[in-house]
This record gives structure tokens, C-alpha cells and sequence, in this order.
């Protein structure tokens, strides 16, 4: 699994100590925190700082002592529950449970039970009993979990500094620790206690009695591992030096690290017996060399900087849209009308990316030589493709037009960073600090060109400025904080001031031509819905074109058309007429006055396509305000990592699940909060049948009663986490889920079924695999069904072919072929629709091969369309979109005659069977090598 770092702290009071909290995460970077003792309501919790920051959460707030909380670094926590089951009536908030990073993550404050003997120390045996009744079921599951807060437990003698003062304290009862001791016993590793055998490790330091300064503390911030989680432990500790800030908590944050390696992040420390910190050296970036300039010469203005290997990726750092300038130290630069680019030179080969990850290399030969004249063999820097115009301004369409044709000696280069050179990592050095090194390198004699060029700040006040740029035609001003680092994520230490409002949209239609117009009237536009994440119409836009634009659009307009409306909220009236739907792949650059409380642009004009964004990005771009207190950070940035998802990172930070309790099956009760947990319990059983086949979904937004909606299209729906296949690869635009965040993204999105191709992003024109689908006439009884299964699984043994069997939860079974991919769709499918025939001819009273009720009356039809290309199956362990939630489930063949119906298992029941499984239906299945011969389809009477 990846690496992660978990941890627990007891902040004691969020808004008094929210600078705690923030300086915390900056310099640890935690993945994932629980939070104990908020002490706000929901209303008063910071959430915009801690979103600022870099975190998704989830919290249930509470005035006086309680509040808990679960925060994701990137991330935002789809929440499983909140409070402990069978303690519906307690109103106090010590219990909120998440999925994060690919982990169940449980946040508990358990009671303290002071005094003692008393009404408090019952309620808090009360409520351990729950936690451990609770805590069985999460102990458990095959999924990794964590248990973490704060226990208010002292589990032995060794975890206290001495025992004299407590004796009578809730902390330290027998009943408590024995309460303690039979979580354990459930399986659960105490994590900090299993890497630290011998060590004496404190978590908490009262404020009375000099406790932190002499380390008189106790350990009772607790972090247990299931075993699922704990095999992937490596290593464990406490953040003492949170408590020796300004006034800080009582307790410090306490954290582990799973999964395989990573590099250094930050500082990695831990508690010793006398409350020292260790910090490793190899570890700390101040002990590495400072950062150099051109020239390679040190620079005594960049000591932040440290050694590092030139990561292969890098994802820039944005720009946050602000209403005005705001106070504090800035530096301006012109607001670039074009392409953002990134540029990577590893051992002196030179490759430019765009802010979305696409290599434009081939697009750029002339960019390309020129930095290579600059002589560094090992960097990275980051700048704007520009294309002026006849008055020397940025030109947005002769940019397009310049790669459309071709020419990229047309195109200049301003840069404007350096976030790496030489190996050494200068994201953490000063803004100042790196563009003296970067415009040192851009002026040596040698590396002069007129395609590259430095992109110059300019210290005069930002109103009188902003004032030129936009009586210059100009698209308005970047601001960059003095002091500030770079980081791989949109932040206010980078602000953009605009003349006028202008932003991406995406196009999702256009109409027929009016008057002398050609090729098309105007386009339609669209935006994700922040919250929901659904694509909205926005208006439209009919100007802006011209001759030249019209025909190259219009060109890239019509390969795209769909055969429906592909938004959510269409528009109306003479609106709606003459419409041309397009799949919403395409984005708009477009300027406009502004967009109405309904969400239609007004007065837009058309400035041309971006190609360097995902359209699955796009949402109302809203000004924020910076305020004076919010100030630079010096801390490290992530050190970039390789992931072949991008899709993944850039949509994870906007997940949750809203409307938890929406009833989605009303004979049942059940709702979208229990199809998420049953979909995350099962995690590890559907996301392999799920991974690099394309996907469709079904969804319900109004439960299974109303209407359901089947999306093969990833573009409609922001989903978190989903990967995009090309028209050019699959046939048409197609989605995969190939991650837990995926999938829960998918519910998030009210999805209950998923149907599966059968290829692979292996080999998309080769199937890997054929289904038979037995579909008997409803009014069979369900023995018909099992003979028919028996049957036909006796044909596929007799032609030499072994099978897997599954429920479809539904009437049917399903019975799976797997294939070596070689041949193609067309005769795979031909094989398949043989064989059916072959047993509709064998024994025509039982099975047909026509579809239709007509021709299946008294009989089965053995399903075999869905083998061709672009056809799906519902896939095992997908929920059915059917009354009680059934599920299709792999079986063993043994089991066939013992099934009462194809709908046995529910959501609610399928982990009793899952739990006692000794052995996987279908352990074999992706290991089985097998060919259709030409003696297969000579049996069953194929020419």
C-alpha cells in the first residue's frame, strides 16, 4: 500500500488553538488526523483555514468538551457513520468514522470518567462497551482501519511517568485498562507500543506542576491498527515539540507511518523518556546543501533549499483569483494570456508538460533546443507559452493557431520559476531567491534566445498596475508573495487580479446557424456543480468567432455529437431548439460580464479551446479575499510522486458524501449512507474485478423507484478519482475505476450498479473474456434455472473451456469464460451466439437463442450480446439497483444446487458469506490461459 502517515490529536479547543493546528500541518504533513475536543459547533468550525491548508474533512462540532473530527491531506473523507451503534441516544459528539486514502478511519474522544466512583465513570464503562461492541465488526474487515483519539487510558504503569498522583484517577482503574485490554484481544495492535517495546513514549502533559518541562506525562493517545493495517506498520511516534508552542494543547499529536517507502517529508520525530526530540539528519532538510545558482555557485539567500533527486513529475503550483490586492509584501507580474508549461530536463533530455501532465514535447522543437542551450542537465522550471499579437500583446488564438500549424518558432517562453535545479529542491527557498537563480541562467550570453525570456516583476502598487494592464488590452496580474515556497497546489501565497471576468467553460452543444453565419450559430456552455459535482448549463456564447475560427471549431464540433442532452439541467423554451449535444469533452476560454444567480453567463465572448485541462476541473471560478493575518509558510512542500492516475489527485479534494440518509431502496429502508459502507467493507473484493476495464454506471439520484440514468460517459459527472479512456482508444469517450476513491467517488454520485467491458486497457480490441448471461422466462421455478446452468457448464467442460459462475442478482446466472486475449470482438462474439445456438438446437424445449419475452416463454435465453464491443455486464460484487439491494456474487459450481434464488445476498448479508469463505470462487480465474480452437467451433457447427 502507500505511504501514509495517520495520526491522533487532542487539540483541546480548535479555534483557540487553530495556529497550533495550521503550523502542525505545514510541517508534518500528516495524510490523515483525528481531531478530539473541539470544543465549537459546527457553525464556528474553521473549516476555510483547515480547506486552506490543504485538507478535506469531515467533523461533528459541540460546545464544552466534546467534537470530533477526521481530516484528509488532498483528499476529502467520505464518512461512514457518525456515534456508535446502539448509542443512538447519546448526544454527545465522541465518534465520527471515515474512508480516507484507501482506510477506514475510526476518530474517537472516549470518555474521561472523573470523577470516580460516580455517574461519569458509568458512562464512560457505557461507552467503551459500545466502542468494543462497534469495534468487532471494523476489527474484522479484510480493509485496513485504524482506531485512534484520544482513549483516556493509561493501559500499563510503564505508560505514566508515575503512578503516585493517579492512583484514584478514571484514567488508571482497573476497569478501564481491562476495557482496554479486551479491544486488544479483538485482534487490534496498539502501534505506537509494538514499535516501541522498551520505550517510554508520552502523549499528554498536564498544565499544573512544571509536568511538561520535567516530561512527567502519560500515554493515552492511541492509534490501533486492524489486521489488515498493522502487517504495513513501520514506524510510530509523538510530535512533543506541538507542546512546547505558545499555548498549546495538553497533548501532542501522536501519529505512525504505513506502507512502503517514500521520501523524507518533513521532520520525522519521536519521544524519548526525557521529552527530547530526535530528529534524523538524513531526514531534516536544513542539514542538506543550499541551493545553487546558475553557475552552480551556492546562494547564501536560498539556504532553505535542500539536496533532492529531480523528481520525474511536478505538479505546478496556482493561483488563487482574489476581488483586490490585498496587504502584505507582493511582487506583480503580467497575467500571461496562453499555455501554463512545465519544463524537465533529466541527464540533459528536455520535456515540457502542461499543467494537466500531457507531454507537448513534439509541439515544441523550438523551445525545446533553446533550453537545452541553457546548459542544465538536471532541473525543473515552470512558465507560459505566448503568442503576441501585432501590438505585442498575448494573443490566445494565434497561440492555437500556432500549434495547430505547427509553427512553435512563433511561440515564446516566459518563465518564471524554479522549483528545481541541479539537484537541489529549491521549493522551500524564498520566491525572490529562485528567480535570481532563474534569471541568472536566462541571462548568461550563451543561453540568450528570443523565444525564451524572463517574465519580470514589478514592485509599484498593485491598483496602478492593474490599471495599465487593463488599458493595455491585458488579462490582468499575477501576485506572489515575498518570502513565499512553492507548492504543488493552488494557494494564496499566488493570487490572480483580473480586468475583466474571464474563465473556462465546458461545451457541451451548439446550434444551427443563423442568417450569414456559417457552420454554426453559437455554443452552449456548461459547469460542474461544486457540491454535487453534476454539469450544468451555463448559457451561451455567439460571439467572438471568426472566419478562420468558425471552420476549425466547427470541425472539432462534430466528431463530438451525442445522440442525447449530456448536462443535468438542459436549458428551456427557444432555448432548447436546434440543439446539437455534444460529449462534454471540449473547453472554452471565455470572457464574460458576469454570471447570474441561475448560473447563465451574460455578454460572453468566445476567446478560443484550452487543451491543457481536464474538463472534469471546471467550476465557477470565485474571487476570494486574502486576509492581512494569513501569512507565508516556509515550510516543505510533498515531494512530487509518480502516479499514473492524475485523474485521481486532481479530483480527490472535492468528495463527500452528501445526503447520507437518503432512503435508496424504500421497501427496505436502506440508504446512501449504507451502500457507501457496504461498498467500502467490500473494497477488496470488487476493486480488482473493476481495475483498467472501462465502466458503465447506473445511476439512481432519486432512489431505485425513480428514474435510473446509464452513463457510460465519464465527462457529465466530476467523479472523483475516475480514469478516462479516449474516443481514439475505446471507440468512444469511456471511464475506469481503478481505486477505492473511484469507486466511493462513484456513489457519491449515486451510483448503485456497475457494468464492466470484457477487455482490459491491455488490449481494448481483444476481449479477455465471454459471458453468458441466463435469462430464464420469470415464470419458471428456480430449479429450471440450476438445471439449465448444469447444462450448460457440461457444454463448455465438453468443449474444452473452463468457466466461473457468478449470481446476477437478479433471476439469473452469469457464467464467465475467461480468455488469453487473441481474438476479436466480432469473433468472440460469434463464438458465444454458436454456442447458444448450439443448445437452443440441442434441447429446444429449455433454452433459446432469440431475445425477447416471445421466445422465451417457458424457456431460457442464453444472453450472448453482451460480448461485442462496448458491451457491459454487471460486474461481481455490484450492488443491483433492485428492491433490498441484491448483489451479483461469484459461486462455486458445488454451490449451484444449493441456491434458493440469484438474489440470496443483499448488502446487508453478503459478508456473513463473505467472512466464511475458505477459498475464492474465482481464485483461478485471472491465472486460466485458455484459446477458442478451430476443433471448438467444429463441435458446435461454426464454418
Amino acid at each position: 500500500m502507500k505511504r501514509l502517515r495517520i495520526a491522533t490529536f487532542n487539540i483541546n479547543g480548535i479555534n483557540a488553538r487553530l495556529s497550533n493546528l495550521l503550523s502542525w500541518l505545514e510541517r508534518e504533513a500528516p495524510d490523515v488526523v483525528c481531531l478530539q475536543e473541539l470544543k465549537s459547533p459546527d457553525k464556528s468550525f474553521p473549516a476555510k483555514d483547515i480547506e486552506a491548508a490543504g485538507y478535506g474533512m469531515v467533523y461533528q462540532g459541540q460546545t464544552s468538551w466534546n467534537g470530533v473530527a477526521i481530516l484528509a491531506r488532498d483528499a476529502q473523507p467520505l464518512e461512514i457513520r457518525r456515534g456508535l451503534p446502539g448509542a443512538e441516544t447519546d448526544k454527545q459528539a465522541r465518534y465520527i468514522e471515515a474512508a480516507a486514502h484507501g482506510v477506514v478511519v475510526a476518530c474517537l474522544y472516549l470518555p474521561n470518567g472523573n470523577p470516580r466512583p460516580g455517574p461519569k465513570f458509568d458512562y464512560k464503562l457505557a461507552w467503551f462497551e459500545h466502542l468494543i461492541e462497534h469495534a468487532k465488526s471494523l476489527q474484522a474487515l479484510e480493509h485496513p482501519v485504524v482506531l485512534a483519539g484520544d482513549f483516556n487510558v493509561v493501559p500499563t504503569d510503564f505508560d505514566i511517568y508515575n503512578t503516585r498522583s493517579w492512583l484514584k484517577d478514571a484514567l488508571l482503574q482497573p476497569e478501564s485498562r481491562e476495557c482496554y485490554q479486551r479491544l486488544l484481544d479483538q485482534g487490534w495492535v496498539d502501534s505506537v507500543r509494538h514499535l516501541h517495546p522498551q520505550e517510554q513514549i508520552f502523549t499528554y502533559w498536564d498544565y499544573f506542576r512544571r509536568h511538561w518541562q520535567t516530561n512527567s506525562g502519560l500515554r493515552i493517545d492511541h492509534l490501533l491498527t486492524n489486521p489488515a493495517l498493522a502487517p504495513h506498520l513501520v514506524a510510530a511516534g509523538v510530535d512533543t515539540w506541538v507542546r512546547g508552542e505558545e499555548h498549546p494543547s495538553d497533548h501532542a499529536p501522536t501519529w505512525i507511518e504505513v506502507g512502503g517507502r517514500k521520501q523524507p517529508r518533513g521532520r520525522v520525530s519521536k519521544t524519548t523518556g526525557s521529552g527530547d526530540r530526535k530528529t534524523s539528519r538524513a531526514d531534516d532538510p536544513s542539514s542538506q546543501t543550499a541551493s545553487t545558482k546558475a553557475g552552480g555557485k551556492t546562494s547564501t539567500g536560498a539556504k532553505k533549499a535542500s539536496a533532492s533527486k529531480t523528481p520525474d513529475t511536478l505538479q505546478p503550483q496556482l493561483a488563487t483569483l482574489v476581488e483586490s490586492a490585498p496587504p502584505g509584501e507582493w511582487r506583480y507580474e503580467i497575467k500571461f494570456d496562453g499555455y501554463r508549461m512545465l519544463t524537465r530536463i533529466l541527464n540533459g533530455e528536455v520535456k515540457f508538460f502542461t499543467r494537466n501532465g500531457h507531454d507537448w514535447t513534439e509541439k515544441l522543437p523550438a523551445q525545446a533546443t533553446a533550453i537545452a542551450k541553457l546548459g542544465i542537465k538536471n532541473g525543473w522550471l515552470d512558465g507560459e507559452m505566448v503568442v503576441p499579437n501585432d501590438q505585442g500583446l498575448p494573443d490566445f488564438q494565434a497561440l492555437q493557431n500556432a500549434f495547430e500549424s505547427g509553427r512553435s518558432a512563433d511561440i515564446i517562453y516566459y518563465l518564471f520559476d524554479l522549483p528545481f535545479l541541479e539537484g537541489n529542491d529549491l521549493r522551500d527557498a524564498p520566491i525572490e531567491k529562485r528567480r535570481e537563480a532563474l534569471s541568472a541562467l536566462l541571462t548568461k550570453p550563451k543561453s540568450e534566445s528570443k523565444i525564451l525570456r524572463f517574465s519580470e516583476d514589478f514592485e509599484e502598487a498593485p491598483e496602478a498596475l492593474l490599471n495599465s494592464a487593463c488599458q493595455m488590452q491585458m488579462e490582468g496580474l499575477i501576485g506572489k508573495r515575498v518570502g513565499s515556497a512553492y507548492r504543488s497546489r493552488r494557494s494564496d501565497d499566488w493570487i490572480k487580479l483580473k480586468c475583466k471576468r474571464r474563465q473556462e467553460f465546458v461545451v457541451v452543444g451548439y446550434t444551427d446557424p443563423k442568417g450569414a453565419r456559417a457552420k454554426f450559430g453559437a455554443l452552449l456552455l456548461a459547469l460542474h456543480d461544486p457540491d454535487s459535482g453534476e454539469l450544468k448549463y451555463a448559457g451561451k456564447v455567439g460571439t467572438g468567432f471568426n472566419e478562420s475560427s468558425l471552420n476549425s471549431l466547427y470541425a472539432e464540433l462534430h466528431p463530438l455529437e451525442a445522440k442525447g442532452v449530456t448536462i443535468t439541467t438542459p436549458p428551456k423554451g427557444p432555448d432548447a431548439k436546434g440543439v446539437h449535444w455534444l460529449e462534454p469533452v471540449l473547453l472554452a476560454e471565455i470572457s464574460f460580464a458576469q454570471i447570474t444567480k441561475d448560473g447563465i453567463v451574460r455578454h460572453a465572448v468566445f476567446q478560443g479551446l484550452r487543451a491543457d485541462k481536464p474538463a472534469i476541473d471546471i467550476t465557477e471560478e470565485r474571487p476570494k479575499k486574502i486576509s492581512a493575518g494569513s501569512e507565508a509558510s516556509d515550510a516543505k512542500p510533498e515531494p512530487t510522486k509518480s502516479s499514473r492516475r492524475s485523474g485521481s489527485e486532481r479530483a480527490s479534494s472535492h468528495m463527500r458524501l452528501t445526503h447520507p440518509d437518503r432512503v435508496i431502496d424504500s421497501s427496505s429502508g436502506l440508504t446512501k449512507r449504507d451502500l457507501a459502507e457496504f461498498y467500502i467493507r467490500t473494497l477488496e473484493w470488487i476493486v480488482p474485478q473493476l481495475a483498467d476495464r472501462p465502466v458503465a454506471l447506473v445511476r439512481a439520484p432519486e432512489g431505485i423507484g425513480a428514474q435510473l440514468f446509464f452513463q457510460k460517459n465519464p465527462e457529465s459527472l466530476a467523479i472523483q478519482g475516475i480514469d478516462s479512456i479516449s474516443k481514439a482508444q475505446a471507440g468512444h469517450p469511456a471511464m475506469v475505476i481503478n481505486s477505492p476513491e473511484a469507486l466511493l467517488g462513484a456513489v457519491q454520485m449515486s451510483t448503485i450498479e456497475l457494468h464492466t467491458w470484457n477487455a482490459t486497457g491491455a488490449d481494448l480490441k481483444r476481449p479477455d473474456r465471454f459471458v453468458l448471461d441466463l435469462d430464464p422466462d420469470p415464470s419458471l421455478p428456480w430449479k429450471c434455472m440450476v438445471e439449465a446452468t448444469q447444462l450448460t457448464l457440461t457444454v463448455l467442460d465438453e468443449l474444452g473451456l473452463k468457466s466461473f459462475l457468478k449470481t446476477s442478482g437478479g433471476k439469473g446466472i452469469h457464467i464467465v469464460v475467461p480468455l488469453t486475449p487473441k481474438d476479436s470482438w466480432e469473433d468472440v462474439k460469434a463464438f458465444s451466439q454458436s454456442i447458444v445456438k448450439y443448445m437452443a438446437r440441442l434441447i429446444p424445449d429449455r433454452f433459446s437463442a432469440i431475445s425477447g419475452p416471445k421466445n422465451r416463454v417457458g424457456r431460457i435465453f442464453i444472453d450472448y450480446l453482451r460480448n461485442g464491443l462496448g458491451a457491459t455486464t454487471i460486474s461481481a460484487y455490484s450492488v443491483r439497483a433492485r428492491e433490498c439491494l441484491p448483489v451479483s456474487v461469484p459461486i462455486h459450481r458445488e454451490e449451484v444446487g444449493q441456491l434458493k434464488a440469484a438474489n440470496a445476498w443483499t448488502i446487508v448479508n453478503l459478508h456473513e458469506r463473505l467472512d466464511q469463505l475458505k477459498e475464492d470462487p474465482w481464485a483461478e480465474l485471472h491465472c486460466t490461459k485458455q484459446t477458442i480452437t478451430r476443433e471448438m467451433r467444429k463441435r458446435i457447427g461454426m464454418r
